[in-house]
């Protein structure tokens, strides 16, 4: 079996230097050289386009990764595994999701909670994963993870949310597409969720457009918010899929509404489930002409947008 190996950088190709986690050169090879001593069978190749902390990734690096991924002779290997720093993890799987799905071969993005010096790391189950869907031939773009359960589980590369801030744990939308644990991959029965694709021929790859992404909060004051140059607004609800109305003009997502018809930029909101109810802050924003993106993780929606408008 070959593979090609991926690597961007993130932590998972980081080396721990006086305290300080930082990606170095000999970093990138550290999960090949931990994964050799327990499988001689398997083969990689390596393409090392970029190697970053992905807190620190820019839109310029993905226009790189798209770039790269379409040199790729994919006949040449069995799947992709790429490696990838967890912090913008959601973003990059959404963007290799959305536009790479239709390949016929796995591609897993794998990183990990801490550095692969770190016994406790994650980073190694992960890889191992990633591998296991290969050998099985799932196609697809897949994020294998291991939780703080012990369980590795498989997500769809769209449907991926951002980690947990302090239990560093991934979720995604329903739940994931399987789990390996103990050398057993099962495929998890749920409601039927559409993978959103983009044809990468049709697609916008410049990575030029400006979108703004709004979280909501208590008091958020949409007054203060500008608009001016914009491509797109994209609004996130709380959970229950609720945005903030409020007597208060400033406070109220009306002002927002009607800052961007007046520049003429299109509102999206994210967060929407299809088939439920909605709550009335959420209906009586529908009506005012927004843009629902039902059934979407936000870092999907987001990559969406920057590749469609």
């Amino acid at each position: 079996m070959k593979i090609l190996l991926f690597t961007t950088g993130g932590t998972i190709a980081s080396v721990i230097d006086d305290g300080v986690i930082d990606v170095k050169p000999q970093g990138k090879l550290l999960v090949l050289n931990k994964y050799a001593e327990i499988d001689k069978e398997t083969h990689f190749d390596v393409l090392s386009p970029i190697n970053i902390l992905s807190e620190n990734i820019k839109l310029s690096d993905f226009k790189t990764i798209v770039e790269e991924f379409r040199k790729i002779d994919f006949s040449n290997y069995d799947g992709v595994i790429v490696t990838h720093g967890s912090d913008t993890l959601a973003y990059t799987s959404a963007l290799l999701g959305l536009l790479f799905s239709n390949i016929k071969k796995p591609v897993c993005v794998v990183a990990a909670d801490k550095s692969l010096q770190d016994e406790s790391s994650n980073g190694m189950d992960n890889f191992i994963a990633g591998v296991e869907i290969i050998k099985r031939g799932v196609n697809g773009v897949f994020v294998p993870y291991r939780n703080a359960d012990g369980v590795t589980y498989i997500h769809y590369a769209q449907h991926l949310f951002e980690s947990d801030t302090l239990s560093d744990d991934f979720y995604s939308l329903d739940g994931a597409f399987a789990t390996y644990k103990d050398s057993e991959f099962k495929v998890i029965e749920k409601r039927e969720t559409k993978l959103y694709t983009i044809d990468v021929d049709k697609a916008d790859l410049a990575f030029s457009k400006r979108i703004l992404q709004v979280m909501p909060y208590p008091d958020l004051d949409y007054s203060r918010i500008d608009v001016s140059g914009l491509d797109a607004v994209l609004h996130r609800t709380y959970h229950a899929g609720s945005v903030s109305i409020s007597e208060d003009k400033g406070r109220d997502i009306s002002v927002l509404i009607e800052k961007c018809k007046s520049e003429n930029v299109p509102l999206y909101i994210c967060g929407l489930k299809s088939g439920k109810a909605n709550y009335y802050s959420m209906s009586s924003v529908l009506d005012k002409g927004v843009k629902p993106l039902y059934d979407m993780a936000p870092a999907c929606a987001f990559m969406k947008l920057m590749l469609e408008g």
